[in-house]
């Protein structure tokens, strides 16, 4: 030691269990006084260290009661274990302010970005660049630096980017100062600072009379570096250092660099003047010394100026030794390796009666494996909880705002009625019923529901709507108060609509029975978002005043910065945990998952503030201490009594590389004979493979229901006719199961909504026009479209690629439409009609709805028409195409209906179209791309085709009511259908190979 001073520096050495060993050795020196254990103060790094290390005493003292030790969180004293602590002292500490409420700060700190120009443009975008301006205030504070230093970052050295920020940053430390002196506050980190120099001062001068132990903290924070210090110098003080190598040598300490794992415990002991020799090692009873694997973990990390001691390694020390009860499993994605976590968990709770972890800073493969383990009915303790935005309870807030956000959604509307927390005052069996009838009568039907006005109307002038009526109104009563906000207003007060949303997720969540702040602010969930909605509101009217879409992107931004812990229902023997909270525990088995570069070490993020350079040149640490902090985690976890490696080789679709340890580990496993792939021992990864395979796979036979002949249809529309020679099983489940395809909440951008725009377009354009075209033929086609696709539509933008072909398209229909009414007159358009046909065993009713009928010489032209598909006049003619041979069967026997067939006076005489024959029969196909349209059809005497078509159908219905002809699915894979709505149901893709290239067009 280099000074008079005296420093107490313990140290726990990587691969022992700290708590247990800490815990074992404060009860073997309390082991003659047992009641002098409660004069202990252990400080502590985190509050979960403390509840670790209570948790330890219990266990080691089997159960017994024990007094414990008083332990506190070093980086967070509470107020009244300071006074304790400082009892007597004449500095003061009393008078330091009290810290600014954390989203108080970022609240101010958005308001005073606001206020710079050009730096954010929304209230949401603000609070975020708030918080990371609030973490960079707190780093610089934390290093002992000052704002007034900015002066050494020169402008002129870097781009006009990060000039224009360095002015932004000035005009922070001017104001941000004002702003919390006007507040009466300080900030959280400086606080802290304050009062760990006042403790560390006291009990400089007036030491303690009872044993202090700072315990798990590496001092990489300045001022609790000056503390220990401090404490390692008290009568009875003593620092335990976790995971420090006492074996490194003078030339391995001389290379140390901050992404060493021992950088900041070497920087503590050089603040102290200690060497390595001077720190002593605690040993837990029953230990067996040194664990051997610390060797190798120190090889892994020596300084890259010292790895070619890497190939002397294996010859010096008995690898094979280090090597057991360590495992590596490379997974080929992110999934298989949360299932290969999860097993082990299972398997560790099936043979032993050990604890065990998995560390891991990769959120997303944390809550992959909590899911899959709670499969099992396991729930496992997360140290990082759950996001509350992420909860059920966060998803019912943020959509109850979002159904108010915009215009008429169904989507949003529907997501936040079905939620379990829905009720709005109803019973629930009445709710049910009218949340169902309302979708499927109201909903998805083939218009499009635009406001909550349209759909009152459509509601009520259904006869059977009224408990449907009821239902709407009491949500939208619900929903009122947020609503009556921005009634007025484009932007209103963020206080008042936050009172106004937590009044109607509480209206909205009201049972029968129970009030919904009952239901809603119950459970560890509920008691979380109720602090936090407390919390916001009492820092609400800084925010000012907001649209709907600023107070939804605000609440739901904010929502994400809060955890959830569940403080109940865990597996006692189970741990997830973020590297920080993994240093004091003890597990048996340790799990270090994520191992990928970019995950672990974390990915070097870019700071907004300042760039590498102008934070050295400013005086805050690079990003290599924080690989350094991650590398210290590992060698933890790497030394513990069974440690299993995994990572993923694809995150998210992406190859990933292996971290760096790994590589290094590999290398010295080489030297040795040996490599990563040998630590595979295990049978996880093939565990991983079997979980859903199957020995045998035989895929399901084809579909042949064959119902009874007396359920069979007894009739079907045109066009189901050809979708029964291709697909009968279609038929079945239509017209015998009665199954529909529901259609979708909000129109779907695809074929079949161009050609149901199409469809009306010209539906419109004709019956507007029957006689004459007017003279800009084109440009009133092309309004009536603009008009049809916003009635259609929630945004017409969505169709707004179609446009130039539906220029063209349009162009195309009025030449062909000039030309054509030369020699033909314009009849109906979209015309019902249906007539029976006597077959044997039954009359058969057919029925269907013909896109236009028109007179010709002789007789009348029946059109089609469609915006895709294949046709040809050989096929129509010979029947391959049935749907208009039949139309005009159903217009020989005077089937088809005119306008008041439509009329919605039921007591108006219904127009028939005179019987007649159809001379023309023919399809008009426009695409508007290479040819922009075309006309593909037959003419003249088409009695051989209908006759034809007609003895075809006459033939199926017969066959198909033999009892034991089923109804196959896709019977010729040559002839299948373009569109199968019941795909999925059959489970086609499991018994054929079909082609299921699909060419576009709509559903005729």
């Amino acid at each position: 030691m280099s000074d008079s001073v005296q420093h107490n520096v313990c140290n726990i050495r990587s691969g022992r269990p700290f708590s247990e060993v800490l815990v074992q050795h404060l009860l073997r020196v309390t082991n003659d006084d047992p009641e002098s254990l409660s004069r202990y103060r252990l400080l502590l790094p985190t509050r979960r260290a403390c509840r670790i290390l209570r948790e330890t005493f219990l266990n080691l003292n089997e159960g017994k009661p024990i007094l414990l030790p008083q332990m506190s969180p070093i980086g967070d004293v509470e107020e009244e274990d300071l006074a304790l602590m400082m009892f007597g002292s004449a500095q003061g500490f009393l008078d330091i302010s009290a810290a600014i409420a954390p989203l108080k700060r970022q609240v101010l700190l958005a308001n005073l970005i606001k206020r710079v120009p050009d730096f954010a443009q929304s209230t949401d975008q603000a609070l975020a660049l708030a918080a990371a301006l609030g973490r960079f205030i707190d780093q610089v504070i934390v290093e002992g630096l000052d704002f007034s230093d900015l002066h050494k970052v020169v402008p002129e050295d870097f781009s006009e980017h990060w000039q224009l920020t360095l002015e932004f940053l000035k005009i922070i430390s001017e104001n941000w100062p004002k702003i919390l002196e006007a507040e009466g506050v300080i900030d959280v980190a400086r606080r802290r600072n304050l009062l760990l120099q006042a403790l560390a001062g006291h009990w400089r001068n007036c030491p303690p009379e009872y044993p202090v132990i700072a315990a798990g903290s590496t001092g990489s924070i300045p001022a609790v570096a000056a503390l220990l210090d401090v404490i390692s110098t008290l009568p009875q003080g003593q620092v335990v250092l976790p995971g420090f190598d006492s074996a490194l040598d003078d030339e391995t300490l001389s290379h140390i660099t901050p992404s060493h794992p021992q950088h900041a415990l070497k920087i503590t002991l050089d603040r102290m003047n200690l060497r390595a020799c001077d720190v002593q090692d605690l040993v837990a009873e029953g230990s067996g010394g040194v664990v051997g694997r610390s060797a190798l973990a120190c090889t892994l990390m020596l300084p890259a100026e010292l790895t070619h001691r890497w190939k002397d390694f294996p010859a010096r020390y008995d690898l094979a030794a280090m090597l057991d009860n360590l495992e590596y499993y490379s997974c080929r994605t992110q999934q298989d390796e949360a299932i290969l976590i999860a097993l082990i968990m299972r398997e560790v709770l099936e043979q032993d009666d050990g604890v065990c972890a998995l560390i891991t800073p990769d959120r997303t493969l944390a809550r992959r494996v909590r899911s899959y383990v709670k499969k099992w009915g396991i729930e496992v303790d997360d140290s990082a909880g759950e996001n509350l935005a992420e909860s059920r309870l966060g998803k019912f807030i943020n959509l109850s705002a979002g159904v108010c956000e915009g215009g008429f959604n169904p989507v949003t509307m529907l997501s936040l009625m079905k939620m379990s927390l829905c009720r709005f005052g109803m019973e629930e069996r009445a709710y049910s019923k009218a949340l169902s009838d309302l979708e499927i009568d109201y909903l998805r039907q083939d218009y499009l529901i635009k406001s909550q006005e349209m759909l009152r109307t459509k509601i009520s002038d259904h006869a059977q709507g009224e408990h449907v009526l009821v239902f709407i109104d009491a949500f939208y009563a619900a929903l009122s108060s947020l609503c009556d906000c921005f009634a007025d207003a484009r932007k209103v007060p963020f206080h008042k609509v936050l009172k106004a949303h937590i009044e109607i997720v509480e209206a909205l969540s009201e049972t029968d029975i129970d009030r919904g702040a009952e239901i809603l602010w119950r459970g560890d969930v509920g008691e979380t978002a109720s602090d936090f909605l407390s919390d916001l509101a009492s820092h609400a009217h800084y925010i000012g005043d907001v649209s709907l879409g600023e107070y939804s992107a605000v609440l739901e931004m904010l929502m994400r910065g809060v955890s959830v812990r569940v403080s109940y229902g865990v597996h006692p023997r189970l741990l997830i945990l973020g590297q920080l909270e993994a240093r004091l525990s003890s597990a048996d088995i340790v799990i270090m998952g994520g191992l990928n570069e970019g995950t672990w070490p974390p990915e070097d993020k870019h700071d907004p503030w300042m760039s590498r350079p102008m934070r050295g040149d400013f005086g805050l640490p690079g990003t290599d201490q924080m690989i350094g902090f991650a590398a210290h985690d590992f060698v933890q976890g790497f030394c513990a009594p069974r440690t299993i490696l995994t990572r993923s080789e694809k995150v998210d679709g992406s190859p990933s590389v292996p971290a760096r340890w790994l590589s290094r580990l590999d290398t010295v496993l080489q030297a040795g004979g040996k490599s990563l792939g040998t630590l595979s021992t295990g049978s996880y990864l093939h565990w991983v493979g079997e979980m859903d395979k199957s020995d045998v796979v035989v895929p399901c036979a084809r579909p042949e229901p064959c119902p009874p002949v007396s359920v069979r249809p007894r009739g079907a529309s045109v066009t189901k006719i050809e979708t029964w020679l291709q697909n009968p099983y279609a038929i079945y489940m239509h017209y015998v199961l009665n199954l529909r395809k529901m259609n979708p909440l909000m129109a779907e951008n695809d074929a079949r909504l161009k050609g149901n725009v199409l469809h009306k377009v010209l539906e419109t354009f004709t019956n507007e026009y029957p006689v004459d075209l007017p003279e800009n033929a084109e440009g009133i086609l092309i309004d009536i479209a603009r008009g049809v696709i916003a009635d259609t539509l929630e945004d017409a933008d969505d169709l707004s690629y179609w446009w130039p072909s539906l220029y063209r398209i349009a162009a195309w229909f009025c030449a062909h439409e000039q030309e054509w009414r030369a020699t033909a007159k314009f009849l109906e358009s979209e015309i019902k009609g249906n007539i029976d046909l006597d077959i044997e065993g039954g009359a058969f009713n057919l029925y269907g709805m013909a896109d236009r009928i028109d007179r010709v010489e002789g007789g009348y032209a029946l059109i089609d028409y469609k915006t895709g598909g294949s046709f040809s006049a050989g096929k129509l003619g010979k029947g391959d195409f049935p749907q208009l041979p039949l139309e005009a069967v159903i217009l020989a026997q005077g089937g088809f209906y005119g306008r008041g067939f439509k009329s919605d006076t039921m007591d108006e005489p219904k127009k028939h179209v005179p019987k007649g024959e159809a001379k023309y029969m023919g399809y008009w196909k426009m695409t508007g791309r290479g040819v922009s349209g075309e006309s593909v059809g037959i003419a003249g005497d088409l009695d051989e085709t209908i006759e034809v078509v007609l003895d075809g159908l006459t033939g199926l219905i017969k066959e198909f009511r033999k009892e034991k002809t089923p109804f196959f699915c896709v019977p010729d894979a040559k002839n299948a259908p373009r569109f199968n709505d019941y795909e999925h149901v059959s489970r086609l893709k499991e018994w054929t190979a079909l082609d299921e290239s699909e060419t576009g067009g709509e559903v005729a």
